[in-house]
């Protein structure tokens, strides 16, 4: 099972004044350049499973943050606050995920802290 690809792009693409609190099961976490991604099954305000993409930068850049490639395993329940994309698919950028073992991990961009 692929993650779907996505041209590269800086913070344009985001609707960086809103966020999204993801309460899912990991699918797929891709540990890898240029961007991390975190495919997640949630349950959307209907009652359906959707997925979403949560996306990061390269491992390197947020290795600080706590990021690993073994942060997320497929099955995990987790919670990741993203910001949104602006053009509404269900995608965003990971502002903080909460892992199955309650560890919080913080931004996983070069923006900083979100706090």
């Amino acid at each position: 099972m692929g993650v779907p690809l996505v041209a590269h792009h800086g913070s344009a693409a985001f609707d960086t004044g809103k966020t999204v609190v993801l309460k899912g099961t990991v699918q797929q976490w891709l540990y890898s350049n240029p961007h991390v991604l975190l495919r997640l099954e949630v349950t959307d305000e209907n009652g359906e499973t959707v997925v979403w993409i949560a996306e990061g930068q390269a491992p390197k850049t947020i290795f600080p943050a706590g990021y690993r490639k073994n942060s997320f395993n497929d099955g995990d329940q987790v919670t990741v606050t993203v910001e949104p994309a602006k053009e509404g698919q269900r995608r965003g950028r990971i502002l903080e995920a909460v892992l199955a073992n309650g560890t919080t991990l913080g931004r996983a961009s070069s923006s900083g802290a979100i706090r």
